[in-house]
């Protein structure tokens, strides 16, 4: 190999390319550590040792990493299982199994680009579902994006990597998101109308009546109503971990919020009260005294999946339209707002931390919504 006059470290291979070293610090034997660069140039090569040199002078320096991204990506996983929910350590979980593991999982973290995610991201866009039946939504793309940039930014603070290839990705997107799936007035009534057969018929009546998230109306306590007032104050929820059912507090202080009830409400919240009282009295000390709204025979916590299959079954009982339960909650907003309800308001009500979310999530104008503007256009221009 030929050396480069003046140059020390670099020299020429056989193969026609140059090759620098720089040490870079010592081994744990004592031994210099050095690292290799090349280049089809000297100056090329001289380039990427200036700036390693100047790196190492203001401890900036980072040693690529050999770590495969899946070894990563699960290794940052389980150092957060303690301070994530339980469904979002899960879905992140998921993310990771079902779409970035099998598809950029043995790319080493120090060869992952910027080009990789973005191509993954818009195959995902197109073909992304497991069923191999078209692509995913662009929800789903998103979430996977967070995942990886979240992963990929603490390898960033733990120096395994220099930059974060994510950033310069651009998230995809598609002309028309899904619409939100609601009910109107007579299906809403059909609904309810056959839920009182069923044992959570109040918890069914205050979803549509109150826009509560499914976990808050199983946290709810009947010391969190008033009556005389007609409010409800939303202070806990329901949540489901790996170590069973517990009660937290909500996820945002807007989302602990007061929620007002109207006089049928309250009706059927008293007459709900007074069942299980009974309940409580025939069964005494059996009856397990945590005074919820939603409460089983025995007065435990309604299990979330029991919710949802009564839920379902009152569906198809009532030969109704398909929607998900936390759906009740946009055909709260929807119909509030065909009512003429102020959207500062419904932003209040539901619990949103800006008025930001609740305009995009609910921007869709329905049908009802049209009929109402002509009738004030027409208002606005008659001659009076």
């Amino acid at each position: 190999m030929a050396r480069g006059n003046g140059e020390g470290t670099i020299v020429k291979r056989k193969d026609g390319r140059w090759m620098g070293a720089i040490t870079i610090g010592k081994k744990k034997n004592g031994g210099i550590k050095r690292k290799y660069v090349y280049g089809k140039k000297r100056k090329e090569v001289a380039e990427k040792m200036t700036r390693i040199k100047n790196e190492l002078l203001n401890n900036s320096y980072v040693e690529p990493s050999d770590l495969m991204l899946k070894e990563w990506l699960y290794r940052w996983i389980e150092g957060r299982k303690s301070s994530l929910a339980y469904s979002t350590y899960n879905n992140y979980k998921v993310m990771i199994r079902n779409h970035l593991e099998p598809d950029i999982g043995d790319i080493s973290l120090n060869d992952l680009s910027s080009r990789m995610i973005q191509e993954l991201l818009n195959e995902k866009l197109e073909n992304g579902r497991i069923d191999s039946k078209g692509g995913l939504s662009v929800r789903t793309v998103k979430y996977i994006y967070q995942t990886l940039h979240a992963a990929l930014e603490q390898a960033v603070k733990e120096n395994l990597i220099r930059n974060n290839p994510s950033k310069a990705v651009e998230l995809p997107k598609k002309q028309e998101e899904k619409k939100l799936k609601t009910w109107n007035q007579k299906q809403v009534y059909i609904f309810l109308s056959t839920a009182k057969k069923f044992n959570y018929y109040p918890l069914m009546f205050l979803a549509v009546h109150t826009g509560m998230r499914k976990g808050e109306l199983l946290g709810l306590k009947w010391e969190d109503i008033s009556f005389e007032k007609k409010r409800i104050e939303v202070k806990r929820q329901l949540a489901r971990t790996d170590k069973g059912l517990i009660f937290k507090k909500v996820k945002t202080d807007s989302g602990n919020r007061i929620i007002p009830i109207t006089d049928n409400i309250v009706r059927i919240l008293k007459n709900y009260r007074l069942k299980q009282k009974e309940t409580k009295l025939m069964l005494g000390e059996q009856y397990n005294n945590l005074n919820l709204v939603g409460a089983n025979k025995i007065g435990k916590p309604i299990d979330p999946r029991n919710l949802y299959r009564e839920f379902k079954k009152i569906i198809k009982k009532a030969n109704l339209q398909e929607i998900r339960f936390h759906d009740l909650r946009h055909t709260f907003a929807t119909l509030f707002l065909e009512a003429g309800g102020a959207i500062k308001t419904l932003q209040q009500i539901l619990g949103h931390s800006s008025i930001t979310v609740t305009i995009d999530t609910y921007s869709h104008v329905t049908e009802q919504m049209l009929i109402d503007a002509e009738k004030k256009i027409k208002e606005m221009f008659a001659i009076k």
